[in-house]
């Protein structure tokens, strides 16, 4: 703003002159700015308002099928023994129930070490005079060795055998060692022995060598890969040539199964993409199929805004963003927000391409006169398949998700079969490769273990085969206890089941088995539960109360004529709570009699009035004594919200008779399906308002296009109003700096005559 100085010849003050002069065109402009204020004001009232309608509709979703009101209840008759939820598929009656054997995780009391030892004791304290020795311990199908000698600890050792996948601590007051299994269940049992002749002297001296079916299992396991000759001898050379060939298998596996994996991800991405171009990209304009690809490329459009004129705006590095294609200027996200610029016209856009490309399906919708008619949509799932495709294919030319870089003959290969129809063998091919690495993986998981070499697997092989027919003798340790790994058998109406948990889920039962009931038997009786249902109806009445007081205060508001937003000028001279009560006013009013807001009103409170049929009859909500309180008994802005007779916790009409309860226990099931009717009766009013058109966004129940269009609008004639009283003040100051010039030249002729006359 250019620095003025003014009325120093003819004394006048210009600056309030002029200010006088242009004010009618200030007022012009504050008008607008006004206007536009209150507008924002309005948009964001009901985007307030609106996502608590869409908050509503999404719970009515659920609540117009049966699953929502299937509440039913378990009673036990030993809660001692079991405890028992049910789910809605639960079907209600009497079911036995016995529990013939709860899942334990399998655990090994170690003998008592001696009052003398310690954590920080090694082997050779306990008398252990053995060399190197190992000890294994294999849990969930996982073998790992533990390297012992004299020199090992007790805290060394407990802490290996934690970092073998189970849970030991030693106890310093008892001076015992204590094994467990992480899980319950006979598959999750650990076994834990030695692997050669040390390693079992050292598990004996650590007071943890006790027989157990794990271990025998483990050792059978083993000696299943002892090679024996034709008189039946064990042959230990012929033993580790075979283990050195599978282990070589074992090792390849998990890189066939990655590449080839990766390989084939590739194959039907290739193909999904060469399909998709073909058959819908076909249909768009080069410059429609590069938008596409842009938009399909954001991240959930976060970035991308439009204008009222169709421009999309894009994000630069710096936060600011411009026009695509177009860097002649950058825009703040302030100034975005001030044009009004929207987010949600980029997800219409891209809508409009994905339809034209293609990307579509057809869906049947019922009108709310009961016709049918039938939408094309965007078909997600086709969407996301595309781009998913398209993101493997750039992964996989780099590198996969798994690290494995492409190979360019696998890439020929791929592309070539697809030329030549030979893809879909292709890809049978890599898996079959696939599977029988698996089996590979799955036949031999005791020897995948990258530690493991011939020469050790077959000196466990040894060991085994010489436990097992009695040539090695293990020494067990004296007052060492084990107990096994075992599952839960539960037994429902005469049918045995069995988990590696205490808990068992059959037909919508859930039974957490406590204790062993022997050869006796619980009753679990199932039946619905009213007060659970009870309850549901009047949560759902609760929600759509609060939401409808809330609109219906919203549009009785009172007026606030005569108030319009501050502005600067007008706040300076005020103060904050005068500022805060002043602009509350307005605020408080601005949903008053709102078209929109009526029209959404009328329908939902129509939807709950309504009466549906069931089975001939017409229910409405009153027939189960579910009623509004009208104008004259309600609170203020309440007359719409609906109160249940008999309901404790309503002042209002806990005297009145229960009909919703004594209906719910006499016909369930016509109360659920009067209740599903009614919600899908209120979803539809909603679902209607939520629609996209020319003035409102999917989802949105207000007309924030149009709002968004009003909003740039007022940007543009601010401006054009400011520009105007600009230059309509620059002409006046223009004209008053003639004038000082005049004045000065008349004053300077004065004082040149008045000279000549010796004044």
């Amino acid at each position: 703003m250019p620095i003025r100085i003014t009325g120093m010849n003819s004394g006048l003050d210009t600056e309030a002159l002029i200010s006088e002069l242009v004010s009618a065109y200030r007022v012009k402009t504050q008008k607008y700015t006004k206007a536009q204020t209150k507008l924002s004001w309005k948009q964001n009232a009901w985007k307030s308002l609106n996502s608590k309608v869409s908050a509503f509709y999404s719970k009515l979703t659920s609540l117009r099928y049966s699953a929502a009101y299937n509440i039913r209840s378990a009673t036990v008759s030993d809660s001692t023994k079991a405890t028992v939820s049910v789910s809605s598929s639960a079907i209600n009656g009497s079911y036995s129930v016995k529990i013939q054997q709860v899942a334990r995780s399998g655990y090994l009391t170690g003998a008592d070490l001696g009052s003398k030892i310690s954590e920080s004791s090694k082997l050779s304290d306990l008398g252990y005079t053995g060399g190197d020795g190992t000890i294994s311990v294999n849990v969930d199908g996982k073998t790992t060795d533990i390297a012992v000698n004299s020199d090992t600890t007790i805290s060394d050792f407990v802490k290996s055998l934690n970092g073998a996948g189970v849970k030991a601590s030693y106890d310093a007051t008892h001076h015992r060692i204590y094994v467990a299994s992480a899980k319950t269940g006979k598959d999750s049992d650990f076994s834990l022995t030695g692997s050669d002749t040390d390693g079992a002297a050292a598990l004996n001296k650590l007071g943890l060598s006790v027989a157990s079916t794990a271990d025998t299992e483990m050792y059978k396991q083993w000696e299943a890969y002892a090679v024996y000759d034709a008189s039946g001898n064990y042959d230990a050379a012929a033993t580790e040539s075979k283990i050195a060939a599978i282990l070589e298998e074992v090792r390849k596996a998990p890189a066939t199964i990655t590449n080839n994996s990766a390989e084939i991800r590739y194959a039907n991405a290739y193909k999904t993409v060469q399909d998709v171009q073909q058959n819908n990209l076909s249909k768009l304009s080069s410059q429609e199929n590069q938008e596409l690809h842009n938009l399909l490329n954001e991240k959930s459009l976060t970035n991308v805004y439009v204008d009222a004129d169709g421009n999309l705006y894009d994000k630069l590095k710096d936060g600011t963003y411009t026009i695509r294609n177009d860097s002649k200027e950058n825009f703040t996200q302030d100034q975005l927000d001030a044009k009004g610029i929207t987010l949600t016209e980029a997800s219409t856009r891209l809508q409009d391409l994905e339809k034209k490309a293609g990307f579509t399906k057809e869906v049947e919708k019922t009108n709310a006169d009961g016709t049918k008619v039938i939408l094309t949509v965007v078909d997600e799932s086709k969407v996301s398949e595309y781009k998913n495709a398209l993101a493997t294919m750039s992964a996989y030319e780099v590198a996969d998700e798994n690290g494995v870089q492409a190979n360019a003959d696998q890439i020929a290969a791929v592309q070539g079969a697809f030329v030549n129809g030979t893809l879909d063998t292709l890809v049978n091919d890599l898996q079959d490769e696939i599977n029988a690495a698996q089996k590979t993986l799955s036949d031999h998981a005791l020897l995948d273990n990258a530690a493991f070499t011939a020469e050790n697997v077959t000196a466990k092989i040894t060991n085994a085969v010489g436990v097992l027919d009695g040539s090695i003798s293990v020494e067990y340790s004296k007052g060492a206890t084990r107990v096994n790994g075992q599952d839960a058998l539960i037994e429902v109406n005469g049918a045995s089941y069995t988990s590696t948990t205490n808990q068992l889920t059959v037909n919508g039962l859930t039974i957490n088995a406590l204790a062993e009931t022997g050869n006796d038997e619980i009753t679990v009786t199932i039946a619905n539960n009213t007060q659970g249902l009870y309850d549901k109806i009047k949560g759902i009445l609760k929600d759509y109360n609060e939401l409808i007081n809330e609109m219906t205060k919203l549009y009785n508001a009172g007026s606030s004529r005569g108030y319009e937003p501050l502005t600067s000028e007008e706040k300076d001279a005020m103060s904050d709570s005068e500022i805060e009560e002043w602009e509350k006013k307005i605020k408080d009013s601005l949903l008053r009699r709102d078209d929109t807001l009526g029209s959404l009103l009328n329908g939902m409170t129509s939807a709950m009035l309504k009466s549906y049929n069931i089975n001939g009859k017409n229910y409405s909500l009153s027939s189960f004594g579910i009623h509004t309180l009208g104008v004259l008994n309600s609170a203020d802005n309440e007359q719409n919200a609906f109160h249940i007779d008999g309901d404790s916790d309503d002042i209002l009409t806990s005297g009145n008779t229960d009909k919703l309860m004594a209906a719910l226990t006499n016909d369930p099931d016509a109360v659920v399906e009067f209740m599903k009717q009614l919600t899908s009766g209120v979803y539809d009013s909603i679902n209607k308002k939520m629609s996209s058109t020319t003035l409102s966004s999917f989802n949105v129940v207000y007309n924030d296009k149009e709002m968004a269009r009003e909003y740039s609008d007022y940007t543009k004639t601010i401006s054009k109003w400011e520009e105007k009283l600009k230059d309509i003040e620059d002409s006046y100051y223009r004209k008053f700096a003639a004038m000082e010039s005049a004045l000065a030249t008349l004053q300077s002729q004065q004082s040149y005559l008045a000279s000549l006359f010796g004044a």
